[in-house]
This record gives C-alpha cells, structure tokens and sequence, in this order.
C-alpha cells in the first residue's frame, strides 16, 4: 500500500501487479479483475471492500490459487516477497497454502470436515507441510487453541460441538498453524451477532499485532473496515477505484463510489439516514467504455463515458481513478443526501 523505494526497504509481504482474471460463462467471457495493482507490508491490516460481485472474493482465490476451473488469469503477477506465484507449477503452489498464505474463510461450517474432530484436521496441515510427530502436531494445535482463546482441552470435539463464534475461532487457528506471512479473510464473521464479531475481529488484531502477519480483510461492511484495517482498497467492477490509509478515506473519499460507500453505514448519533446508491454494478460480459462508474454516477460527463479515467496518486499514498477527482470535495459535503444522487 505504500511508495517504496527497493534500494532502501526490503520486498513487501504482497505484491500484486497488473492482474486481470476472467470467467467464461454462457453469456461470453465476463472480466472479472482488471489490472488490480497493490502492495502490501507485513505488518498492515488492509481492507477490501465494494458491493457484491465487485471481485473482492475473486481477487483472494487468485492469491491463494484457487480461481474456479472456469476462471482463467489472464495476466500479471501475484508476488510472495520475491516468488512470482502465478510462474510455480501446482505441486510448489500447493505447498504455499497455509504455509506462507491461508484463508479464514466466510462459513467455519463449511471449512471444517464435520465427521473429523478439529484437532486431527489442523493436525493434518500441520503434518502435511512439516516433519513433525503426531505428538508434537498435537501439543501445536494446543498451544493455538489457546492462542485465539479456545479451551485447549477441547481438541477432541467436533465441529458441531462448538458455537458459530467458537468455530471461527478454530478457523483462525488452523489458518495461523503454520505462522504464514499473509492471511486472507472473506467476510469471516458475516454469519454471527455484532457482540461476537466484535470479540472475532478483536482477537485478530492482537494476534497480527503479536505475529506481524498481513491481513487482507473482505467486507462489504465499511464500518468493520474503519474499526479493524489501517489501509483500504476500493473496488468496482473488477477495478481498484480508489485506496489508501484507511483514516484519510473515511474521512476525505476522493472517488463517488467511495463516498457513497461510506454514506451507505449508519453513524451512531446522527439523525442522517444512511442512503444508497441509486442502480447496480454492470454486466462484466458486456465491455463498456469509460470509467465503469458512469452509469451511476452524478458528475459523469462524456469523456466519463467515453475514456477510462487515469490512475492519480496523492498525498498520504492514496490512489485514486476518477476523472472528476478535483469535484469529489464539493460533491461529498451535499452526497449525504439522496437528491444529490439524481443522475443528469
């Protein structure tokens, strides 16, 4: 997320550079992801967030090499400190996973194997990418049960056994068991009550202040974003719209559909409403020209509908990609309201 220089700073966490990914449907080929470029230090917490089918989801699995088998890259490159992942063969990708990157996936029902007791399935990862004895794989998932405040004693049960809010926290167990460099989490506490997600996401905080892991958080939730993550990126339509320190977005978007995100979350206090934006993503198998925003935007004009707007950079590391970003300001202090949204 940063501006570096590589003769001074070592090579980020994450380094993902001009990636696009495509779907073939029944409907023609669909662009999923569109020359997503971004970097990541080990030690930040950084949020994805946009509405759904924006590409967040996909975005991970192409991380994680895990793109569905309809689902091609097209090109770019997908960097691990200085490993070009997208150029290793299946067998060395594989052993990646878990090892330097895992997920901590949406469901824990769905990511844990509900005839196996927990303990023996983070076992088998542990087992599957180091030489240790069942012994000593048992004592490591003792120690990490106790690490995300799970009853170490609690091993032997099985995944029906344990509340939503305690499967989760074995999901993160098993994504930490190999002490990886990045963890990926997809939406991770959509499913269970704001008390518990709040318990969820402060538990991951202190472990990657602790471990000094990235994170990479997908939410369509700003709110989670603006209380976990200390940079954002923005996605639209398969694109990066916007991204930075996650403060200065909050408080300063530069891009529309930033700061109608961001007029999206309730504000606890306020007698503002939160509103909407009007219309809904477009059709990837369709190709559009022009910023992908246009059609829902109310500062697009023809060259908006026309050109794809350049990538600015700005102070504080941020990013932009919008042609009407010196009209962003003026626009945020009325877009409060949904009249403002009124398409010309």
């Amino acid at each position: 997320m940063n501006q570096r220089s590589t003769k001074t700073l070592p090579a980020p966490a994450l380094s993902v550079q001009h990636l696009s990914v495509e779907y073939a449907t029944d409907s023609g080929p669909a662009e999923a992801l569109k020359d997503i470029c971004f970097t990541i230090e080990s030690n930040q917490r950084v949020g994805l967030v946009g509405e759904s089918g924006c590409g967040k989801s996909t975005l991970l699995k192409a991380i994680m090499g895990v793109v569905a088998t309809n689902g091609t890259v097209k090109s770019g490159q997908i960097r691990l400190k200085d490993t070009d992942l997208l150029s290793l063969d299946e067998n060395s990708r594989r052993k990646t996973r878990w090892r330097d990157i895992s997920m901590i996936t949406q469901s824990a029902l769905n990511a844990l194997n509900p005839v196996h007791r927990v303990g023996d399935q983070i076992m088998e990862v542990i087992r599957a990418h180091q030489p240790v004895s069942r012994n000593e794989a048992r004592t490591r998932v003792q120690e990490l049960f106790t690490l995300v405040g799970v009853d170490p004693g609690r091993t032997g049960d099985y995944p029906h056994q344990f509340s939503g809010g305690m499967r989760q926290r074995v999901v993160i167990a098993m994504a930490l068991a190999l002490e990886p460099q990045i963890i990926l989490a997809d939406e991770p506490t959509t499913a269970l009550d704001v008390i518990v997600q709040d318990q969820i996401f402060t538990r991951i905080r202190e472990l990657q202040e602790k471990l000094s892991f990235a994170l990479i958080l997908v939410t369509h939730d700003l709110s989670l974003v603006a209380e976990n993550c200390t940079h954002m990126i923005v996605m639209y339509a398969g694109v990066i719209v916007e991204m930075g320190p996650t403060r200065e977005i909050i408080k300063n978007p530069r891009h529309p559909y930033s700061i109608g995100l961001r007029n999206a979350v309730p504000v606890p206090g306020s007698n503002r409403d939160p509103i909407s934006i009007p219309g809904s993503p477009p059709d990837l198998t369709h190709h559009q020209p022009g910023c992908l925003f246009s059609a829902r935007c109310p500062l697009a004009d023809d060259i908006c509908h026309r050109t794809s707007p350049p990538v600015r950079q700005g102070k504080e590391n941020r990013m932009v990609r919008c042609h009407k970003d010196g009209e962003t300001v003026l626009f945020a202090q009325k877009a409060f309201r949904q009249s403002a949204w009124k398409l010309s």
